[in-house]
């Protein structure tokens, strides 16, 4: 560690150190202050953030009720546990309706933690039974999921080992194959595959049990067919993918009672600090996972990655398999997600709808004025509150390097937006096939300023105008 990494972090203020905390690498902030993604997770004033992914400071909205919740915590007024069952009670109240079947939530530090739940359960309920797991838009996942649903470390540690191997298998003997199903076509058309799926599904059903991951917000919106579920054999897992938490309600409620496991994050829509995992299980599924006499070398493996705190207290028994480690940065960061929900949830689901689809329009409509810009295709098939855009240059589109260094350049560096903004940042760059793409989104204090500034889109206007700088300047070099 550098001298100035060791004099920052001696700095910094034990709400900042426990709520980097409790994850793997990707949480740490580097010597300069700033986590992986360039942001600074204390710093929202003066930022402009058009992001999708997991790059979000706490915000200012929510600071306070979050740094209570530490208080109580650091004082021993309330335990991890405390907290949780708390955040469980008002998540329940935000996604679910009277027509809503009961759910438990299980947490994890991170999505792509939450991969593993599933194969746990397939451990404890068909035993050692092969797995089969069938994964679509793999390329737009989040970093790590594919090596976490596969059986794989995803990390170089996790909330309770400080070190392991990325790319380990967390569990010896645990038999787990994989079908990867790619988002998008060669043209950034958004692919079906539900025909290809229902052959895997019969392929392996009789040898293995399948599970079958799919999307609803992918890092670019692409959302997979529900119908996939509603018309598909009833014999299989089904885990969707709602990290993005870009649903209705309606969505959650229908999804739950098609007895679907749902993963969610804080860390995207409700642009929490990164990471904070959470996975809905319906009553009915969960009825079937033992209760008593649960095996110790179930459970091995699993339990470098989950603490009992993550597991609902109704599971007694399988809590007992696991250390009882309190991870008090997750549970900040959970808080300050749920807290921003919860201010999003005091405008009607019709005014934030409306906010969105209008910022779509509007920006949709500026981004097509600037030559250096192409949406990709299908932008009718992914989530409105997100855009995906190609980068033209003069002599070609920009590959994932040219548009890391225009994400770079974007965050890091000075603009003319100084005068108004200290900071900008947008969706990192995602890769597909031999392409690239970044991404303009909303977030939910997004909308919240959208609502309460009568959906002015001049900040809008001028991030698109210093990305459109940037580019033309890179397209330049690459052409000289």
């Amino acid at each position: 560690m550098s001298l100035f990494a060791q004099v920052f972090k001696s700095v910094m203020t034990d709400f900042e150190k426990a709520i980097t905390s409790g994850g793997d690498e990707r949480i740490e902030l580097k010597g300069s202050g700033l986590n992986k993604y360039f942001v600074n997770p204390f710093q929202s004033e003066g930022l402009l953030s058009r992001g999708s992914c997991t790059c979000s400071p706490l915000s200012k909205d929510v600071s306070a009720r979050v740094k209570a919740a530490f208080k109580m915590m650091q004082s021993k007024e309330a335990t991890v546990e405390d907290i949780r069952i708390k955040q469980r009670y008002r998540m329940k109240a935000l996604l679910q309706n009277s027509y809503t079947s009961d759910f438990n939530i299980f947490f994890a530090p991170s999505g792509s933690d939450l991969c593993y739940y599933p194969l746990l359960f397939s451990r404890l309920i068909h035993g050692d039974k092969p797995i089969m797991s069938l994964i679509t838009c793999p390329e737009e996942l989040g970093t790590g999921s594919i090596l976490a649903n596969t059986g794989h470390y995803h990390a170089e540690k996790t909330q309770i080992l400080d070190k392991v191997e990325k790319g380990g298998v967390i569990k010896e003997g645990l038999d787990v194959d994989h079908i990867l199903f790619p988002a998008r076509s060669e043209d950034g058309s958004v692919m079906d595959h539900k025909r290809k799926i229902y052959q895997a599904i019969d392929t392996y059903r009789d040898t293995h049990h399948v599970i079958v991951n799919l999307v609803i917000g992918s890092k670019s919106g692409i959302e997979d067919s529900v119908s996939i579920i509603q018309d598909g054999p009833t014999d299989v897992t089904y885990v969707v993918d709602l990290c993005q938490m870009r649903a209705t309600p309606k969505l959650f409620n229908d999804l739950l009672a098609a007895n679907c496991l749902l993963m969610i994050t804080g860390s995207k829509f409700y642009q929490s600090p990164p990471f904070s995992g959470a996975l809905l299980v319906p009553e009915s599924y969960a009825e079937q996972i033992p209760r008593k006499e649960i095996a110790p070398s179930i459970t091995a493996g699993f339990d470098t990655v989950y603490s009992k705190y993550d597991i609902p207290p109704s599971y007694r028994d399988l809590r007992a398999h696991f250390s009882a480690e309190e991870n008090i940065g997750l549970t900040l960061r959970w808080e300050a997600a749920i807290c921003e929900s919860e201010n999003l949830s005091k405008y009607t689901e019709r005014e934030s709808t409306f906010a969105i689809s209008n910022w779509n329009r509007h920006v949709v409509e500026y981004l097509n004025s600037k030559p250096c810009f192409e949406l990709l295709p299908d932008q009718n098939k992914t989530n409105n509150s997100i855009l995906s855009v190609k980068i033209n240059g003069k002599v070609d589109y920009f590959n994932s390097e040219q548009l890391r260094e225009l994400y770079e350049q974007l965050v890091l560096k000075g603009h003319e937006y100084q005068n108004k903004f200290e900071k900008l940042t947008i969706g990192q760059p995602v890769s597909y096939e031999e392409h690239a793409f970044v991404r303009f989104a909303l977030g939910s204090t997004n909308v919240r300023k959208l609502i309460e500034t009568d959906h002015d889109y001049s900040d809008d206007k001028l991030l698109i105008d210093v990305v459109e700088k940037i580019a033309v300047e890179l397209g330049a070099k690459a052409s000289a």
